[in-house]
């Protein structure tokens, strides 16, 4: 029996006709379904019961439908999954602070997820050898030993040929895993990666993979 992995990605962009576009896919409404079929069937193709998937953000456009569509897309799927499903909310999910009904929200996607907030830190290494990352493992590590999982990149970074939008919610830190940018390759810049499923040929990201370069 294998043990549990953990995995990340962002954008999916479920049900969203100008990004499905963009990905190769036409705008009519097949088209939409298959890009969303081929996303939502390279996480069940992935993922194994147990395992841990970190989401980061934009699981749909954010306008009213086409999220509700995306949620239910999502709570079949991972429940069928039996995993274990973080969401990370981006400046496309309507739970993310960023947003003025934000809270009245939250309860909507709490039935999808097992947490949704718009950052987390985690610590690759496990200092007390007992597989879990906590505040005790946290105070043994300096700031440039933590990893930061946000849906923005670093101040600065935007789409090509958009200036950088929402820099104050972003984390200016050493290490971040993040989505947002829709990049053709995961590098992003020193110490950050992008998860998008951009980078990764649609698929989900493999925690080991995605440590690898963000250390490198």
């Amino acid at each position: 029996m294998s043990h549990p992995r953990t995995w990340f990605t962002s954008d999916l962009h479920l049900g969203h006709p100008f990004v499905a576009e963009l990905r190769g896919y036409d705008r009519g409404d097949t088209d939409v379904e298959r890009h969303d079929a081929a996303i939502l069937g390279n996480l069940t193709a992935a993922l194994s019961p147990g395992d841990t998937l970190w989401v980061l953000g934009d699981i749909s456009s954010g306008w009213g439908p086409q999220e509700e569509r995306a949620l239910s897309l999502l709570h079949d799927t991972l429940l069928d999954l039996d995993v274990t499903a973080h969401l990370i909310a981006g400046n496309h999910d309507t739970c993310h602070p960023l947003h003025a009904n934000s809270a009245t929200r939250q309860r909507r996607f709490l039935e999808v997820f097992d947490s949704v907030q718009p950052y987390q830190c985690i610590v690759p290494w496990d200092p007390d050898g007992d597989g879990v990352a906590d505040n005790e493992d946290l105070a043994k590590k300096a700031d440039s030993e933590v990893t930061w999982l946000c849906h923005f990149p670093r101040p600065g970074q935007d789409h090509e040929g958009m200036e950088s939008r929402y820099d104050n919610l972003r984390l200016d830190v050493p290490f971040v895993i993040h989505g947002h940018l829709h990049s053709a390759e995961p590098v992003t810049g020193p110490g950050q990666v992008d998860v998008g499923v951009d980078a990764w040929g649609m698929h989900p990201a493999p925690y080991e993979e995605v440590m690898e370069l963000l250390y490198r």
